[in-house]
């Protein structure tokens, strides 16, 4: 079973392949609503995170992709 976390607008992730993203925005899809933070257990179908990643920025659906925080490292 996965282990929950609460991830934050500001922390920083590590998703498929080692990629590293700082989350902007966290969504919750079924209802559109933007959160600051979110009790992530693994099940993450119904999550979409915008990332900034190196000079760029992506949203991640977090459906089938394991994700964790990244120690230490948060926003400025």
């Amino acid at each position: 079973m996965p282990q929950e976390i609460i991830i934050r607008i500001g922390d920083i992730i590590e998703y498929s392949n080692g990629q590293k993203g700082l989350i902007e925005k966290i969504r919750i899809i079924s209802s559109g609503k933007l959160v600051e933070e979110y009790d992530y257990d693994g099940d993450g179908h119904d999550l979409v995170l915008t990332l900034r990643c190196n000079n760029s920025i992506t949203n991640l659906w977090v459906k089938d992709t394991r994700i964790h925080k990244v120690p230490g490292e948060k926003k400025g």
